[in-house]
């Protein structure tokens, strides 16, 4: 279901604000009618908008329209970045805030749809954390019995899949593959000290899982990036110490 999987590929991301090079203030192409450009603040300094992923950017050269925003083709699509904007305008009566550049080094501006920043997109209600109470073996992610050690403890915070279609399955991300983090064995699945998405049955889950308490941590990557039920109700994450709110499609 949750096509991103968005926050378990944090480490294979370059998490860095990315700056612009130039900011046209008017971007015209023939087929385009922009309005005048919008500062948010008085100084024109940036605002964070929130961590974002697979949100359709529309980029331009010196005016020039080189990317079209188009939600259908991934190759349109915003990196994993935190979003910063410092205005906004529309171009065909549709809101865009500017945003860093972040995909072409010809781009001398891009834009991000505003509706991608509201509550349709910043919907975390999919994930709650739950903490392990007696140890279990998980399966991998086709379901076959683990044939890789693969062991949660008691203490380990897993993140949970509220919207697991299954009858008996339920997807969990799992937490990092150590001891200090409560999974031992080994996940071969293509990246370093991140967590896993793995599986467990029902009776895995109401026999061996409860539901952490609103500030327990779940690691989910070598830089110490968390989440909390407490955070996942706010719509956001921790990254180094500081709350974002998380948009994707």
């Amino acid at each position: 279901m949750f096509k991103n999987k968005f926050i378990k590929l944090l480490t294979a991301a370059t998490f860095a604000v990315v700056g612009i090079s130039s900011i046209n203030t008017m971007s015209h192409v023939s087929t385009v009618q922009a309005s005048a450009f919008h500062y948010l603040r008085k100084d024109h300094k940036f605002v964070t908008l929130g961590l974002g992923q697979n949100l359709p950017v529309r980029e331009y050269s010196h005016g020039k329209l080189i990317q079209k925003d188009d939600p259908s083709n991934e190759d349109t699509y915003c990196d994993f970045h935190v979003l910063k904007t410092h205005g906004w305008k529309y171009i065909n009566g549709i809101k865009y805030y500017n945003v860093p550049n972040q995909k072409y080094l010809n781009a001398t501006s891009a834009y991000i749809a505003a509706k991608y920043f509201t509550k349709k997109y910043n919907d975390l209600s999919y994930e709650q954390i739950y903490t392990v109470t007696k140890a279990f073996s998980p399966r991998n992610g086709d379901m076959q019995a683990s044939k890789t050690n693969l062991m949660l403890h008691p203490g380990a915070a897993i993140e949970v899949d509220m919207y697991s279609k299954d009858d008996d399955i339920v997807s969990i991300g799992a937490p990092l593959d150590d001891n200090k983090h409560g999974l031992t064995g080994f996940i071969d699945d293509g990246s370093f000290h991140a967590s896993a998405w793995l599986k467990i049955t029902q009776s895995q889950f109401r026999n061996n899982c409860r539901k952490a308490a609103p500030n327990t941590k779940f690691v989910f990557n070598d830089n110490g990036d968390y989440e909390t039920n407490a955070s996942l109700a706010r719509g956001g994450i921790y990254h180094k110490g500081h709350f974002y709110k998380v948009y994707t499609r």
